[in-house]
């Protein structure tokens, strides 16, 4: 009987390990460049990020730093676009159809620009952050240590100009929390397993009764 109760305990603790593991998120900053100081000047930014192996993401925000140096300052305004390649149109014809679209922001967290939690960035993926057509198309300061990844719009996002080639980096912050994976089913053999258990605590407990009798 000892031995029945150790495997069904076992058999429990297998399953409980899958639900767990299967519903752990962890928040982080998944990269940035920050403390340059480098000051660029143009209407509109985009910026490539390469993913890392170490797992997907969701629940992402983003922001540029508008604090060279020592220190950070979220900017954030209008809309942003997460694609899948380069953009080289201009900011006031990306939308949904764009090629490459991902998602676009839908609001504002922090002074970051948030995202639909179910927007998942993949390990081993590059992305490109740009900022879409605003109101106030006046410069933004940024800072960078290489040729930025910016348009040549100069004030007005009807110019006629577009994006150049992202070529570098500003300084910016991308955080999210590790995707959660779908849940794990158990496979054939352990739902046979815990079958098999079953019916043989059913077993030992009608001996106990007919012992009792």
């Amino acid at each position: 009987m000892n031995i029945v109760k150790s495997s069904i305990l076992a058999a429990l603790s297998s399953a409980a390990v899958l639900v767990i593991g299967a519903t752990t998120g962890q928040a982080a900053t998944i990269q940035s460049v920050t403390h340059d100081t480098g000051a660029i000047e143009r209407p509109y930014f985009s910026q490539g990020v390469t993913i890392g192996s170490r797992a997907d993401w969701d629940t992402i925000t983003f922001a540029f730093d508008v604090q060279g140096g020592a220190g950070f300052e979220a900017f954030s305004t209008g809309e942003l676009y997460i694609l899948t390649q380069d953009y080289l149109g201009r900011p006031e014809d990306l939308s949904a159809s764009t090629e490459g679209f991902l998602a676009v922001s839908n609001g504002f967290e922090d002074g970051f620009w948030a995202f639909e939690k179910r927007v998942t960035l993949l390990a081993d993926h590059t992305y490109y952050f740009v900022m879409g057509e605003r109101a106030d198309a006046s410069a933004i300061t940024l800072f960078g240590s290489q040729a930025p990844a910016i348009s040549a719009l100069g004030f007005g996002a009807s110019t006629g100009n577009a994006y150049a080639v992202n070529s570098g980096n500003v300084d910016f912050v991308l955080n999210g929390e590790i995707a959660t994976p779908a849940p794990v089913p158990l496979p054939a053999t352990a739902l046979m397993l815990l079958a098999g258990i079953g019916s043989l605590g059913a077993v030992a407990a009608r001996r106990r009764r007919n012992a009792s009798a």
